[in-house]
């Protein structure tokens, strides 16, 4: 008997990855610096309070991708790293550090207080340059990114009402002007529409300001001393209230007690999601011209990465996967982000066998194709073809050799040609390691391609797009983005173009996931599915 397209691929997804999972401190998590307290606490959902580091002073707080959480301890002049597991090393020495912030490639910003004011930039090696060598007078204090890259600083001034202001830096180091008339400007944090959300100590405000620098109708007002914001996953805002030892949170705006202690309240951070995409996989039929399957993945981080890409054809038509009409001798070519050919595979024994063979992840089949490189972070394509024009479904694989480095996959997608049947397109990903779990938005898109600048002829008309875990459970459907999540889709930057198109938003624990992609209606045509690994 033949397999239903969803168990073939719960068998084949990633036909030779092994999961690992471990306990780590869960998601969500709030950390707060607990200044003279000579610690730093962590709170759970529900605003229980323990403590998760002591001995040292510790003020403003950042998580970078792994979970390791830094802290600022301008008394001693150090930047302190604490890793998940709970081990403590100096990062860096010899400043006077105030806001800290990392940038999306997972650099650590640094305000030093020292003389004028700086701000140092230090790689997850910590390497320090200088990004900005003086800052000039104001007592500059918050840090922030937004999603394109902007950083943002804010400055007391001279301690009196309406000197404060807060600056921006583009990501070449420009600085403009962006707010003024603050007062005592104190913790910065960014929403998920580029918003900056400021807390102005000595006017007892949560001001807001558009990406523009509009000021917009203030957020919160009568707080005592607001100091510190972070917002967590689902877009609450959480504010340190230094004068009264207080942390509240605004879910739907309305202030809301979340904590009280007898310390004061320094920085605030949310522990991320830290999971990986660490293998990646799309099945689809395979045509010629614009129908071929183009797997593109995005490298994010600082370091290289190692990758294994596969091609396979023939094991898909043997037991256990049994499907008919396979790919009889896959092709598979890597471009990168300019469309320069990077490597070309026919059989993966003609190249790199040895290399291929020693990582675990040599194809099943002779016929079947394979490429070892070390990737620069940037955006790659690999194309899957059949040999002189062949059609036939087949599978595009990447495997994450080094999943210890500081880089990482971060967005994956396939476009392909969409049938009925077997001949649906299905993308296969693993997440794995971190602290347990991560959120993903999940895309089917097919008008999209049919407009310019794509302008693929017999493009998917109505894709319908269906997250299924490991055990064979629907976790998610869309046909409409609109129809649902719309808000929460929306405010990730990651809507569809056109309203017919599929998309969800979900966090997902380790384990394997399948994303199906089909027409609406037992339609066909090419489509594209993505999975973005939100951060």
């Amino acid at each position: 008997m033949r397999q239903s397209p969803i168990k073939t691929l719960l068998a084949l997804s990633l036909l030779t990855a092994a999961l690992c999972y471990s306990a780590q401190a869960a998601t969500g998590d709030l950390y707060d610096g607990g200044l003279n307290a000579l610690a730093i606490y962590k709170f759970d959902s529900a605003g229980n309070r323990t403590v998760f580091k002591s001995s040292f002073y510790a003020d403003w707080l950042a998580f970078d991708s792994k979970g390791n959480l830094f802290a600022a301890d301008p008394p001693d002049g150090v930047i302190i790293k604490i890793t998940p597991g709970g081990g403590q090393t100096n990062f860096a020495t010899g400043i006077t550090p105030a806001g800290i912030a990392f940038d999306a490639a997972g650099n650590l910003f640094v305000i030093n207080t020292a003389s004028s004011g700086s701000i140092l930039k230090y790689t997850p090696s910590g390497t320090m340059t200088t990004f900005v060598a003086n800052l000039g007078d104001g007592g500059p204090t918050g840090l922030v990114f937004d999603s394109n890259g902007n950083l943002y600083v804010s400055k007391a001034g001279n301690n009196t009402a309406g000197s404060g202001s807060i600056v921006k830096f583009a990501p070449n180091g420009t600085m403009s002007p962006f707010a003024a008339g603050l007062f005592l400007p104190a913790g910065l944090a960014v929403d998920s529409a580029n918003n900056v959300y400021v807390a102005d100590l000595g006017s007892g405000s949560i001001l807001r300001f558009t990406p523009g620098g509009t000021q917009l109708p203030t957020f919160a007002s009568g707080l005592s001393s607001p100091r510190s914001l972070a917002f967590d996953s689902n877009g609450v805002l959480y504010v340190g209230e230094f004068g009264t030892h207080d942390i509240v949170k605004f879910p739907g705006g309305v202030k809301t007690p979340f904590s009280h202690d007898d310390t004061f309240t320094g920085g605030l951070a949310f522990e991320p999601p830290t999971a990986q995409l660490t293998n990646i996989s799309t099945r689809a039929s395979v045509q010629t011209g614009q129908g071929v399957t183009i797997g593109g993945f995005i490298v994010a981080g600082t370091d290289s990465k190692t990758v294994v890409l596969r091609g396979l054809g023939p094991t898909l038509g043997q037991p256990p996967f049994n499907v008919a009409g396979v790919l009889a001798d896959p092709t598979l070519q890597l471009f990168d982000g300019s469309g320069h050919p990077l490597w070309f595979n026919d059989n993966w024994k003609d190249t790199q066998q040895a290399q291929i063979q020693a990582t675990g992840h040599a194809p099943p089949n002779d016929l079947e194709s394979a490429i070892l490189q070390v990737l620069q972070p940037g955006n790659y394509t690999a194309v899957l073809a059949g040999k002189n024009g062949t059609t036939g479904v087949g599978l595009v694989e990447v495997y994450d050799i080094s999943p210890g480095v500081f880089a990482e996959l971060t967005n994956v997608s396939t476009r392909g040609f969409v049938g009925t049947g077997d001949n649906v397109m299905i993308a296969g990903i693993i997440t794995n390691g971190g602290n347990g779990s991560t959120q993903i938005v999940v895309r089917g898109l097919g008008p999209t391609l049919a407009a310019p600048p794509f302008n693929i002829v017999g493009a998917l008309a109505d894709p319908v797009v269906t997250l299924v875990d490991q055990n064979g459970v629907v976790v998610k459907t869309n046909d409409n983005w609109k129809n649902t999540q719309q808000a929460a889709i929306q405010a990730t930057g990651l809507a569809p173009p056109n309203d017919l198109e599929s998309a969800m938003v979900v966090t997902v624990a380790t384990g394997r996931y399948t994303a199906i992609l089909l027409g609406k209606n037992s339609g066909t045509g090419i489509g594209l599915v993505e999975v973005y690994n939100l951060k």
